[in-house]
């Protein structure tokens, strides 16, 4: 996900950990991860928001093999989840049997560790999908 850097980490922790993103005033939407200008329409009139974390599975796929260090979580489920208010971003789903997993599912952001590094033992911390408990 990022380079094993404590400092860098910790900058993009409203990103990271709180989903922050941008809403356009002017064309109405929604865009994750924040920048400083709407993608859409190129307006500076933005606000900087915090998502909920509710969302649909609007995709998702199984990989059923990862690098060494993602094995413990193997089979890993990724869904490309549409937030509620309206950008979309791809995610890992956890918490679901993967056969279980569907389109239309409805899902809310948890945060979970991503893994631990061997060398520096920097734990990582992320958002994950699991299914909606409401």
């Amino acid at each position: 996900m990022f380079k094993d850097s404590v400092p860098k980490y910790w900058r993009l922790r409203d990103v990271v950990y709180r989903l922050k993103y941008i809403y356009c005033r002017d064309c109405g939407k929604s865009s994750f991860p924040p920048r400083s200008k709407c993608p859409y329409c190129g307006s500076s009139n933005i606000d900087h928001r915090y998502s909920k974390g509710n969302g649909v599975v609007e995709e998702y796929t199984v990989m059923y093999q990862s690098e060494a260090r993602y094995q413990d979580y193997q089979p890993i489920v990724f869904g490309v989840i549409r937030l509620d208010e309206g950008f979309r971003i791809v995610a890992p789903i956890v918490d679901v049997d993967p056969n279980s997993v569907e389109e239309g599912m409805r899902v809310e952001a948890t945060l979970r560790r991503v893994r631990v590094d061997g060398s520096t033992g920097l734990i990582q911390y992320g958002i994950k999908f699991r299914p909606s408990r409401r």
